[in-house]
């Protein structure tokens, strides 16, 4: 038998599986993607209930498609016994799944975020975990470059990081109540993980309406954070700008610089900012990292996630807050 960790997944869609053939991403970039391309892991099987996206997923990663993948999850849990199950369905139906896998005692779930839709559910499920041990996909934690900004602001590199602000953007298609759910969980996830201090007494300063952004600012201790939640750009746009005492670090989707304080060449007497060499990030692992914690925590009992059930539903409850003030 296969000494490698078996990994199963319920969803076979987009996330799941298809963004691996986006040309542009970095790869891999997706759930089965991150599993082909690890060592230490294996695809055992997945459930659909479309047949269609069962078929494609067979022939995309060479699976028997009546052996390894089933039309409802329950079997796929007691005939394939995964060490993690990825859940890469639609967030309604996140917290049925896992209750599903804590019922068969899977070691390991990799949870896509939002955790749910229903924040009273989240926290009720918290409770009920056992022995399942949960990953949440907020995948920016395990990217490179973030890891980096973390670093910096824990060796002070520039100074005391002062505030931090987010712009998210993502065309003109959706409503703000539905990006803050599938988008602004990453950017309330991600600022408090890098400054290492929770996001607190988070207000609205403009609620979301027809043509204009949600604006929010909170703390993360003595941080100062606003964010900008909009649908009124044609664009897409995942950016922090980190304001420290002696400099500014700009990161997000192609996004990377940072900028220090040097005596100024262009006034007497004072200082300004310029831009820092840095070497290149090259591929963030995004996808890597998250399943590598997957089988950290496989392998150590005693290992914690870097991306937890705990983490999610804080993300998730913040969100929540904010999704109250939509209008649209």
């Amino acid at each position: 038998m296969s000494q490698k960790i078996q990994c199963a997944l319920i969803g076979l869609g987009r996330i799941a599986s298809t963004l691996e053939n986006d040309t542009l991403r970095e790869k891999p970039a997706s759930h089965a993607g991150a599993v082909y391309a690890c060592p230490d892991t294996e695809i055992c099987g997945g459930f659909d209930i479309s047949l269609e996206a069962r078929t494609e997923f067979a022939r995309q990663w060479n699976l028997d498609r009546e052996k390894d993948l089933f039309s409802d999850a329950p079997s796929l849990l007691k005939e394939k016994k995964p060490d993690i199950l990825h859940i890469a369905t639609h967030e309604d139906s996140h917290l049925e799944y896992l209750a599903l896998a804590v019922k068969a005692k899977v070691p390991v779930v990799i949870l896509e975020k939002p955790v749910s839709d229903s924040l009273r559910r989240a926290r009720k499920m918290e409770n009920k975990l056992g022995l399942t041990r949960v990953v949440v996909n907020h995948e920016r934690r395990y990217s490179a470059d973030y890891l980096r900004v973390r670093k910096h602001i824990g060796n002070r590199t520039y100074g005391d990081l002062l505030s931090v602000s987010g712009r998210l953007y993502m065309g003109m298609k959706h409503p703000v109540k539905s990006i803050l759910l599938h988008d602004g969980t990453h950017m309330l996830d991600i600022i408090p993980f890098l400054t290492g201090v929770p996001l607190t007494n988070l207000r609205v300063l403009k609620p979301s309406g027809a043509g204009h952004s949600l604006h929010a600012e909170a703390e993360s201790g003595e941080v100062s954070v606003f964010c900008e939640f909009g649908n009124s750009r044609d664009h897409l746009v995942f950016e922090l700008e980190l304001s420290f005492t002696e400099g500014r670090i700009r990161i997000g989707n192609g996004i990377y610089e940072e900028w220090e304080s040097r005596p100024s060449t262009f006034y007497e007497n004072m200082r300004s900012l310029y831009p820092v060499p840095v070497d290149p990030i090259g591929k963030t692992a995004y996808f890597s990292g998250m399943l590598q914690d997957a089988v950290k925590l496989c392998r150590d009992p005693e290992a914690s996630a870097v991306s937890s059930y705990k983490d999610g539903v804080k993300s998730l409850a913040l969100i929540h807050q904010l999704r109250k003030e939509c209008r649209k």
